[in-house]
């Protein structure tokens, strides 16, 4: 009797931003190794995690961005280095 499949439970936003991490890690080592066809599957699988992104994960990386350049720019005009 074969066991049943085990139920996969969603990733978490980190667990997703993890895996994206991974598959292009991946994709660089199997680029350096001259190993053109494993690159592109590890391409695509950080594709199809990044666009399994939910919109709430996308809001908040957005505004975790958002926050940031904010940050660095009132800093540079702080120290007169802004344009």
């Amino acid at each position: 009797m074969n066991a049943p499949e085990p139920v996969r439970q969603p990733l978490s936003d980190e667990e997703v931003d993890l895996h994206i991490s991974d598959c292009g890690r991946r994709m660089v080592a199997a680029m350096a190794a001259g190993d053109r066809p494993d690159a592109d599957q590890w391409r695509e699988r950080m594709y199809e995690a990044i666009n399994s992104r939910t919109p709430e994960h996308r809001a908040r990386m957005t505004a975790r961005i958002d926050s940031a350049i904010w940050f660095q720019s009132e800093e540079a005009l702080a120290m007169g280095k802004a344009p």
